[in-house]
């Protein structure tokens, strides 16, 4: 079969096709002699050309050739010499020639044309598979938007043209019957966000590719969705310059991060209750100590008004020590009380030296009862760190605590617990380090890599809470913390937080 041929028509067996050849041209001779008869005029040279363009299309390039070949004989036999002879004369050759010539040019205009049709062909199915392809490519990226809640659209700037993905439309709810611009979607956007798209826009303007911020988004119930959105400029081939959004939900993530964010502030002032509770006999101590002395004080100060006469400088004395015996009970109820508050966090510039001085004052009842040696060694003129005094202090004393805890199986060597500060320089640059350093029974690699973890305890009656509260803590100031096993026994806990003037600045 010739290469030219319609893929999509049957290749006929060669018998039939050369058959049909055969037929085509002995009839198309026919209907001219009968044509001659009738009318005494013959379109010959049209039906042989007929007969060789269906041969051609029918059979392909050999029917074809033998039709022509036919045609040939028929045509000088029948019609340059109706007589029949076999013979031709001289001057009927460029007939004979001419007829070929027009016979074969009929035969490659075929072959062009099935040639054409066959590309032709080609090249729609290519389409219309391109097409389906395009079209499932755009069902996936509907659904995928429509799974992720993310939207797209594309804004020409030059045009003030917009352009709306299905989910975008359903996230923004627009109706785009109405053809919106960029005007319309902006009176959409919250009245304090619009500024700040006015800015991104502007530096879009000026040139800038990228940009990343969260707007608020007013739906029409009413209510207020948060939208996170993403652009990035692209230049076009036609040197028109767009902008591609995306435009994703954010509402509920923001709302599980609010909820969050309650639960760990709930979680840390229930953490420091347990706190106060589990050293409720030493906080009694230090307050009963003070009122004994006042009491003491009191009774020595009334005796020596009941000497004749009474010693005035003695019960001055006395009151005086009654005065700082107060002032000292109630420096204890203050700490007392601010750590048990529940009040909104308040960042300032703060001594950290300070806070572990109080925190030392706060636990010097239970370093007693435990048996442990303190040693601190606090860096004079520490740079202040910007932090919350109250949840500061917290994380001081929860590793104080831990730390004493880790020593309460030690019996054969001193409890000694050292605690540090020192500004860091290098990967630590600008930075407040605290170390709380012990002597207990130390830290395996397993328990590393879980410390901070909430829940993971490695005592049996503890929650596994203290530490995952420090860590959240600590890293809401912009700090971080970590634990290392000592060279000798023990574990060294350390605590890094930004310095006030890198804070600021």
């Amino acid at each position: 079969m010739s290469t030219f041929r319609l893929r999509w028509w049957p290749t006929p067996p060669a018998v039939l096709a050369y058959g049909v050849a055969i037929l085509s041209v002995t009839a198309a001779l026919a209907l001219a002699l009968l044509l001659e008869a009738w009318v005494q005029s013959a379109p010959t040279v049209s039906l042989f050309l007929c007969a060789i363009m269906f041969v051609a299309w029918y059979g392909g390039l050999g029917p074809s050739v033998l039709a022509v070949v036919l045609a040939t004989v028929y045509f000088t036999l029948f019609m340059v010499e109706p007589t029949g002879a076999v013979a031709v004369d001289g001057h009927d050759v460029p007939r004979i020639v001419l007829f070929i010539l027009t016979t074969v040019f009929v035969i490659l205009l075929s072959a062009a044309q099935q040639r054409n049709a066959q590309e032709l062909v080609r090249v729609n199915k290519a389409l219309l598979a391109e097409v389906a392809q395009r079209r499932r490519v755009e069902a996936y990226l509907d659904e995928a938007q429509a799974l992720s809640r993310t939207g797209s659209f594309g804004w020409t700037p030059a045009s003030n043209d917009l352009f709306f993905s299905k989910e975008c439309q359903r996230l923004l709810e627009l109706d785009l019957d109405q053809r919106p611009s960029f005007d319309d979607i902006l009176a959409r956007v919250h009245a304090d966000d619009r500024p700040m798209v006015h800015a991104v826009r502007e530096r879009s303007d000026a040139g800038q590719p990228d940009h990343d911020y969260e707007i608020r988004w007013r739906a029409l119930a009413g209510t207020t969705k948060i939208l996170h959105v993403r652009a990035h400029r692209v230049r076009l081939q036609s040197g028109e310059e767009e902008l591609v959004v995306a435009v994703m939900d954010v509402t509920a993530a923001r709302r599980a991060q609010e909820a969050l964010h309650a639960t760990e502030v709930a979680l840390t002032h229930a953490a420091r209750v347990a706190t106060l509770g589990e050293m409720s006999a030493s906080i009694a101590h230090e307050v009963n100590q003070p009122l004994a002395a006042i009491v003491t004080n009191g009774a020595a100060g009334a005796r020596w008004l009941d000497r004749q006469p009474p010693d005035l400088g003695e019960v001055r004395s006395a009151i005086e020590r009654m005065i700082r015996d107060a002032q000292r009970a109630s420096e204890v109820v203050q700490r007392l009380r601010a750590l048990a508050r529940k009040a909104p966090v308040e960042r300032q510039p703060i001594d950290l030296n300070e806070v572990v001085g109080d925190s030392i004052a706060f636990l010097q009842r239970e370093i007693q009862t435990r048996r442990i040696v303190l040693k601190s060694e606090l860096r004079p003129g520490l740079p202040p760190v910007v932090a919350d005094r109250i949840e500061l202090q917290q994380v001081v004393i929860n590793l104080m605590v831990n730390g004493m805890q880790a020593m309460e199986r030690v019996s054969d060597r001193p409890r000694l617990l050292l605690v540090r500060t020192s500004s860091e320089t290098g990967s630590e640059a600008g930075q407040a380090v605290l170390a709380v350093q012990d002597s207990g029974i130390g830290l395996d690699s397993a328990s590393l890599t879980r410390l901070f973890n909430p829940f993971f305890t490695t005592r049996p009656a503890g929650l596994g809470l203290g530490l995952s509260i420090c860590r959240s803590i600590v890293e809401s100031h912009g700090g971080r913390i970590w634990a290392s096993t000592n060279e000798g026994p023990g574990a060294t806990f350390q605590v890094a937080l930004p310095l006030s003037t890198e804070r600021i600045a």
